[in-house]
C-alpha cells in the first residue's frame, strides 16, 4: 500500500502497537467507513528501542501515514500494567502500583487510564520512545492501554449472561489477555504470553481453578486471531462446554473491532 488518502483532516487514524508488530486503522470521521487498514507482524523483537526502527520503516514506505488526521489514538499493548480500584488510587504512586508485578526503570514513563464506569484505574508503562515518535510525527494525539480498551469493552456490554460468571480471552500472535467477570463485577483480569496452543489451554485453566469455575458449566468467550479451524480453539473445546468466538478471525477485523471502541 503506497497511496495517499483524500481529506485526511476528516478521517480518525488509530494505531495499535506491541513488541510483536504494527497495525492501523482509518476511518472517517462522519459515519466511522473504514478507509484503510493494515498490520504488520515483527519477528524476533525483544525490546521497543526494535520495534521504533521497524515502525519508522512502515512510516518511510507509507505516505498515508504522513497525513495531518482530525485525530489520532495509539493504543499500546504490553505486559507492563495493573487494576487499581479507584477508591485506593493515588496518583503520587504510580509505580508503586506496579513495582510488585513488573519491572520498573527510573526512567520508565508510568500513565493510567480511567475506567470511571467501573471505579477501575489502569496503571501502565507505554511504549516511551515510540510514544515520543508518534508526538514528534503527530503532535498531540490520544493514547491508551490495550487492556482499558478490553475491559471497557467486556464489561459494558449488554451481553451480561443472568448472572454466570463468564471468561473473556482476547488472543494475539504471541499473548493472550483474560477477563472473568460476572454481570459487570470484575473477578480476574490478566495476560499470558504463549508459544503454543498447550500453553493457552494451560493458562485458560488455571484461570477456572483459581476462580472455582466449572468448565461445564461458565462459558468462555474468544475474540481476537481465532477461528474453529485453529489448534487453541479446539483445544479449549476438549475442556470446556460452551465456547463461543465473538468476533471474525482476522486481524484486520479484530483490530478494527477494537479500534471501534474506542475512537
Amino acid at each position: 500500500m503506497n497511496k495517499n488518502i483524500q481529506d485526511p483532516e476528516n478521517h480518525i487514524l488509530s494505531i495499535q502497537v506491541s513488541l510483536d508488530g504494527f497495525s492501523f486503522y482509518v476511518k472517517s470521521d462522519s459515519d466511522s467507513t473504514c478507509i484503510e487498514s493494515d498490520s504488520f507482524q515483527f519477528d524476533h523483537i525483544q525490546a521497543p528501542e526494535q520495534a521504533l526502527i521497524k515502525i519508522k520503516e512502515i512510516f518511510a514506505a507509507l505516505p498515508l501515514l504522513n497525513n495531518t488526521f482530525k485525530e489520532v489514538v495509539v493504543i499500546y499493548d504490553n505486559e507492563l500494567f495493573t487494576l487499581v480500584p479507584e477508591s485506593l488510587f493515588d496518583q503520587n504512586n504510580l509505580a508503586d502500583y506496579l513495582k510488585f508485578n513488573t519491572k520498573i526503570l527510573k526512567t520508565d514513563f508510568t500513565v493510567f487510564d480511567e475506567l470511571d464506569d467501573f471505579k477501575l484505574i489502569n496503571v501502565y508503562i507505554p511504549f516511551s520512545n515510540i510514544n515520543n515518535f508518534f508526538f514528534d510525527h503527530f503532535g498531540t494525539f490520544t493514547f491508551f492501554h490495550s487492556q482499558t480498551v478490553f475491559l471497557s469493552s467486556i464489561l459494558s456490554s449488554e451481553d451480561q449472561n443472568d448472572g454466570v460468571k463468564q471468561v473473556h480471552v482476547h488472543i494475539s500472535e504471541t499473548s493472550i489477555a483474560v477477563i472473568a467477570h460476572k454481570n459487570d463485577q470484575l473477578l480476574l483480569n490478566n495476560r499470558f504470553n504463549y508459544e503454543n496452543a498447550a500453553d493457552c489451554v494451560y493458562y485458560i485453566l488455571y484461570c477456572y481453578e483459581q476462580l472455582q469455575l466449572d468448565p461445564e458449566v461458565n462459558p468462555i468467550v474468544l475474540h481476537g486471531i481465532v477461528s474453529e479451524n485453529d489448534a487453541i480453539y479446539n483445544l479449549i473445546y476438549d475442556y470446556i462446554r460452551n465456547v463461543r468466538i465473538e468476533q471474525a478471525n482476522t486481524q484486520s477485523t479484530a483490530l478494527k473491532n477494537t479500534y471501534l471502541q474506542y475512537t
